[in-house]
């Protein structure tokens, strides 16, 4: 159809025909004649689903009539107008059926009255019908068929009842007759039959030339000179899909405008409207709930005021030179202010939202802006472990500004600190020598200006001493037992009451013990005992002093620190 969608109904009676016109350019034998069969049975029963539908929309009619009389009689008048018309053409189309078959088996004789019955009977809901395709012996019959609808002469096809002219003349009329449907509803509206029917109709019942062998031919020759009976009868069902197709969309129609004018809507989306976004501590949080809804294919039009509302004015906005806001695939306004050069406070807007109601009118809809408050962006930065920044491990650091998205934040870092930012918005500041870091943050604001927050100060420390161990005895320590001392492996050192993760390497260490008066040392270059120390160690007893000097460690900011001494007297 032109101009519309094509619904899956009307695809399938397409294709079907296609397959029956592809049949026709064969040279057709028998056996192939049979499969005709088999497409006329899946039209017919189509033809049985969509008389259904009919009687279905009929019976929705009727239902409406019944609860509301005056609004629903114009239109349940105009369809029984319609259904009338669209019967008495398919029964017609059956009846000229009947008389084919008759006259292609030698049955017809235009002398005798009805002598074609045989050929004609009722269906389980009562309408006319056919004998089945299947029964009829003479399926390649064409010869007296051609006589039958079009005569001896294709480009000049006999004129009559009962003919493919007459055939032709009818459809023509039935689509004259819908496309021209116009009447008055209750309330004195002119209703008519919409383009796109209009355009159905146009396409359904096209009878212009077709091309056959290179050359233009009659429609009443093209479908009925020379087309065997197995091949006439699908085409005449076909066509009475069409006018069962065409009589449900406009029954359809005629119903759905019964109620013109009730707003229809496409989607449904869940609304959370705040008072504010502006919320102090201890105060509450309150917004408004809906369930909206919006017409997706009928998007309205938003305007809204360039001036703050006064809070007194309540004159319907002019829109005149205004241009309407932008409307997302959610159904709703993007709304944009910027509050560049605005003065600090609260403030709203006005607007008018025009939508189209579904009697064609444009309605306006007043409106006021929740309101909402402009204020002056502030820097918080807030180190995560500590106040200040440490040289050698990573110092994690949170920076915002409130209003303002962390995409939209340059930060820089004073000296040769460096910082970087990490994949989660937090940043990391790596100090360098200096004792002071400055960190400065350049805010893109929602108008595009940039802003630059006043910078924040950090100390800058080296990480604390770490404190050795030995055999898990500290420099607070002052006694250890000789089992203890032989299990020790070395020294180690931890960092204590630090809130990083630091990691230190022992170096170097000596271990001098006090036996007899002399006092006997050894040194290892790691954080192991050595062969020598662990023997020294053996030769302790109760009452020995044993001393951990010169205890060495590699801290992560690259330096060398010694370490406090440990004295331990062996108990």
């Amino acid at each position: 159809m032109a101009g519309a969608k094509e619904t899956t109904r009307q695809k399938m009676i397409g294709m079907m025909y296609l397959v029956l016109t592809a049949l026709l350019a064969l040279n057709i034998s028998k056996e192939v004649l049979n499969g005709f069969v088999k497409v006329e049975n899946s039209l017919l029963s189509t033809q049985a689903t969509l008389n259904a539908k009919v009687n279905e929309t009929n019976s929705e009619l009727e239902t409406k009539y019944l609860q509301n009389q005056e609004k629903v009689q114009p239109f349940r008048d105009q369809a029984q107008i319609v259904n009338e018309q669209a019967n008495d053409l398919i029964a017609y189309i059956t009846e000229l059926k009947a008389r084919s078959m008759a006259f292609s088996a030698g049955d017809y004789r235009e002398e005798e009255v009805n002598n074609f019955t045989g050929y004609l009977g009722k269906d389980a809901s009562g309408k006319d019908t056919v004998l089945n395709l299947k029964h009829i012996k003479q399926k390649d019959e064409y010869m007296a068929l051609t006589e039958f609808m079009v005569g001896g002469e294709p480009e000049s096809p006999k004129e009559g009842a009962w003919t493919a002219t007459e055939l032709k003349q009818k459809m023509v009329a039935f689509s004259d007759a819908t496309k021209a449907i116009s009447f008055k509803d209750n309330l004195g509206n002119t209703r008519t039959l919409p383009e796109h029917l209009q355009e159905q109709l146009d396409e359904m019942f096209e009878f212009g030339t077709e091309m056959e062998d290179g050359k233009e031919v009659l429609w009443e020759a093209a479908n009925f000179y020379d087309v065997p009976l197995a091949a006439v009868m699908p085409l005449m069902t076909k066509m009475t899909l069409d006018i069962q197709d065409i009589h449900e969309d406009i029954l359809a129609w005629l119903l759905g405008s019964v109620d013109a004018k009730a707003y229809k809507f496409t989607n449904l989306i869940p609304l959370v409207v705040p008072e504010s976004n502006y919320i102090l501590r201890g105060d509450t949080f309150r917004a408004d709930v809906l369930l909206a809804a919006f017409d997706g294919t009928n998007p309205p039009d938003i305007f809204i005021d360039s001036q703050k509302w006064n809070t007194r004015d309540s004159t319907q906005l002019d829109i005149e030179d205004i241009e309407s806001l932008p409307i997302g695939t959610d159904g709703l306004g993007k709304l944009r202010i910027s509050t560049k050069g605005m003065a600090l406070g609260d403030v709203n807007y006005k607007g008018l939202i025009r939508f189209q109601g579904p009697d064609g009118n444009v309605e306006p809809y007043a409106f006021y802006t929740p309101s909402f408050t402009v204020a002056e962006p502030a820097l918080v930065v807030s180190p995560t472990k500590m106040n200040v920044f440490y040289r050698g491990v990573p110092n994690p650091v949170e920076v915002s500004v409130p209003g303002v998205p962390g995409d939209k934040l340059e930060v820089r870092i004073s000296g040769d600190n460096k910082i970087r930012k990490q994949g989660d918005g937090t940043y990391i500041v790596e100090p360098g020598k200096s004792k002071e870091a400055k960190i400065t943050v350049s805010a893109t604001m929602p108008d595009g200006s940039k802003k630059t927050l006043p910078a924040s100060d950090f100390r800058v420390k080296r990480i604390p001493d770490p404190v050795p161990s030995f055999a898990g005895k500290t420099p607070t320590d002052r006694t250890i037992s000789k089992n203890t001392v032989l299990g020790a492996p070395g020294v180690s050192a931890k960092m204590q009451s630090f809130d990083f993760d630091v990691k230190v390497t022992v170096k170097s260490f000596s271990i001098s013990v006090s036996r007899d008066g002399a006092l006997v040392e050894r040194k290892s270059n790691s954080n192991r005992l050595t062969s020598d120390m662990s023997e020294l160690l053996k030769r302790v007893g109760r009452g020995n002093v044993i001393y951990i000097e010169d205890i060495v460690v590699s801290m992560p900011d690259g330096t060398e620190r010694q370490l406090a001494p440990m004295k331990l007297k062996v108990a």
